[in-house]
């Protein structure tokens, strides 16, 4: 009898226990709920709450225990059905050809970059033939030839037509580069060139354009020409006696040479030296090295340079002294 009584009661307090335990987990739930309800009410209506619980009843737990599962790489299966579906294939803004107000005439933004050392070759095709070609302006469909272009400094610069078009020509820098965009990366091409008649007379301009690497080479040259500066030279060949420059992150110091012991510089200053006329010159660049940086620094340090009668009142004396003392090689 008494095995009979205590297994019953064994079997009541487990069954009171189970469901003493199942009571607890709703009651959790509920609760857990409720919370969340009213954390979304603060932020949206009851129309909008209603939609949610609608969306969220007809969620199935399996399948969100399944997407949690996944991690990051888990997809919900709501919308869309296919998980390898792309939206971006068919999508028809891409295939429209963009034309912003800035860019070259008749020329969409995405020309084609062939992968060779020299991007101006015969395959360098724009990808949209049928671009519209901006005619806000007279000559919109006219290209101007050299000798327009030289014509037109002569009359900007007061040199004369044919000394411009002698001018000693060379490239520092030429490069490719990215505009970065919400559409892409959009090319374009970046040239520094220096201009100089090997005279005393030199200058340096920027060139960019997205139709190639000549037409960006064409715009250095030609902005290089309007920059025409002298430079004070001692001898026709060096410079007047020493400088320090500092431009950026860059600093130069250079100093004058003797007869023959020629360019000894950076050699981004060798071509703008060459450019200018100066066959001896010693001197260093400290700091950053960057081409343009460099460029831009010693054109800055030639052209403000101190002349003997600066440097011969400043002392005192006469130019005669001042020259003897600086330049007595």
């Amino acid at each position: 009898m008494i095995r009979q009584t205590v297994q019953p009661i064994s079997i009541l307090c487990r069954s009171q226990s189970t469901y003493r335990w199942f009571s607890t987990t709703q009651r959790v739930a509920s609760d857990k709920l409720d919370n969340h309800k009213k954390l979304l009410s603060q932020f949206y209506g009851p129309d909008i709450l209603k939609s949610i619980e609608i969306t969220e009843a007809s969620v199935k737990p399996k399948d969100l225990l399944e997407l949690k599962l996944k991690g990051n790489l888990g997809k919900s299966k709501v919308a869309p059905t296919d998980e390898t579906f792309d939206y971006t294939r068919n999508d028809p803004e891409w295939e429209q050809p963009i034309i912003y107000p800035n860019q070259g005439l008749g020329r969409a933004p995405y020309p084609q970059i062939p992968n060779v050392n020299s991007p101006d070759g015969g395959d360098l095709k724009i990808r949209f033939k049928d671009a519209p070609i901006a005619t806000n302006r007279p000559d919109a469909t006219v290209s101007k030839t050299p000798q327009m272009i030289a014509k037109e400094l002569a009359a900007l610069t007061g040199l004369d037509e044919q000394y411009i078009r002698r001018l000693y020509v060379r490239p520092l820098i030429m490069k490719r580069v990215s505009l970065k965009t919400g559409k892409g990366n959009i090319a374009n091409f970046f040239v520094m060139s220096v201009v100089g008649d090997q005279n005393g007379m030199v200058g340096i301009g920027i060139g960019k354009s997205r139709d190639g690497i000549r037409t960006a080479a064409t715009k250095a040259h030609w902005t290089a020409v309007k920059n025409l500066r002298y430079v004070n030279r001692y001898e026709d060949r060096t410079i007047l006696g020493s400088f320090e420059h500092k431009l950026a992150a860059t600093k130069l110091k250079y100093s004058a040479a003797p007869v023959g012991f020629g360019l000894r510089v950076n050699k981004t200053a060798v071509e703008i030296c060459r450019a200018a006329g100066i066959k001896d010159l010693r001197g260093k660049v400290f700091k950053s090295r960057n081409p343009m940086l460099v460029a831009k620094c010693f054109f800055e340090a030639l052209t403000n340079q101190k002349t003997l009668d600066t440097l011969a009142a400043n002392r005192g004396k006469k130019v005669v002294d001042v020259a003897r003392v600086y330049y007595s090689h």
